[in-house]
C-alpha cells in the first residue's frame, strides 16, 4: 500500500507496473544494442553532412522531433541521438530508446564546474549524482544519492587509461532548476564531494538500474560556478573538445 506522505515527491511506490508502460506502445525495432547520446548537436549534424549516419527511428517528445540514427564503427552498428535536456526528459527518451531494444548507453554532455582549478574541457567521470531533481524519485527509492553502473564506468576508465586522458572520477549534481543554483548550495554539494552540475545523471542513473540497462556518462568541463560570479567560459563554443567527445564515446561503446 502506498502511504500518504508530507512531501508527495517521497512517495514512492514500488509497483513495476505502471498505467502507461514504454514496452506497451513504443514499437521494437531493428536497433543495435548499444546507443550514444550526446547534448552536442552540431557534432550529430556534421556526422550527417558526411553521410555516416542512417535515421532508424525518432522520438517524439510533441513539441521536439529528435531523430535516432545508426553508424557503423569498425563494422559494429551504433546507435547516436541527441538528448533531451533535463532530467524528466531525457528519463523519458531513455525509456522510449530501451523499449526499442537498446540495451547499453553512454551518455557525454557538458556539466558546469564547483571547483575553479577544473579547466574547461577537462573530463569528468561521474560514479554517482546527488538527487536534487524530481523524476528519479519515481524510479528508486528516496536516497541522496543514484550510483553508476559499475560495469560501463570500468569500461570508459580502461578506454580512458588506454588513451591517457586524464579524467576526474567524482560526484555529480543533478538539478532540476539551472537558475537556482545559489552559492550555499553550491558549497553544500562541494562538501558532498560533487565537482560538477548539471540536469540528467541522477535520471539516467535511475532509469537505467530500474530498467536493468547498462549506462553510464562522461560529462566534460564547461562553465565555472566556483567563483563569486559565473563564468560561462564560452564553454559550448569549444567545437573540437566537444567532436572529441563523441567520438571518445563511440570508440567506448564498441567495447561495451
Amino acid at each position: 500500500m502506498l502511504n500518504k506522505n508530507p512531501y508527495p515527491i517521497l512517495e514512492f511506490d514500488s509497483n513495476a507496473s505502471a498505467k502507461i508502460e514504454p514496452s506497451k506502445i513504443i514499437d521494437q525495432k531493428d536497433v543495435p544494442k548499444i546507443c550514444v547520446i550526446t547534448f552536442f548537436g552540431e557534432v550529430i549534424q556534421q556526422l550527417l553532412e558526411q553521410g555516416l549516419l542512417k535515421q532508424i527511428a525518432v522520438f517524439d517528445a510533441e513539441t521536439i522531433q529528435l531523430p535516432i540514427y545508426e553508424m557503423l564503427y569498425n563494422n559494429d552498428r551504433v546507435g547516436i541521438t541527441v538528448g533531451f535536456v533535463g532530467a524528466a526528459g531525457s528519463a523519458a527518451q531513455l525509456e522510449e530508446l530501451i523499449a526499442m531494444g537498446f540495451e547499453k548507453f553512454i551518455v557525454c554532455g557538458g556539466a558546469g564546474v564547483l571547483r575553479e582549478d577544473i579547466q574547461v574541457g577537462h573530463l569528468v567521470l561521474p560514479f554517482a549524482a546527488v538527487r536534487d531533481e524530481g523524476v528519479s524519485y519515481h524510479y528508486i527509492e528516496p536516497s541522496r544519492e543514484v550510483a553508476c553502473n559499475e560495469y560501463a564506468l570500468s569500461v570508459i576508465e580502461r578506454q580512458l587509461e588506454k588513451e591517457n586522458l586524464p579524467y576526474i572520477k567524482a560526484k555529480t549534481w543533478t538539478t532540476d532548476a539551472l537558475y537556482r543554483e545559489t552559492t550555499e548550495k553550491i558549497a553544500l554539494r562541494v562538501s558532498e564531494g560533487c565537482v560538477t552540475v548539471e540536469m540528467e545523471a541522477a535520471a539516467f542513473f535511475a532509469v537505467s538500474q530500474f530498467r536493468s540497462v547498462i549506462l553510464a556518462q562522461i560529462l566534460y568541463s564547461g562553465d565555472d560556478l566556483s567563483g563569486d560570479e559565473w563564468d560561462s567560459r564560452q564553454w559550448n563554443n569549444r567545437e573540437d573538445i566537444r567532436k572529441s567527445l563523441v567520438e571518445l564515446c563511440i570508440r567506448i561503446a564498441a567495447q561495451l
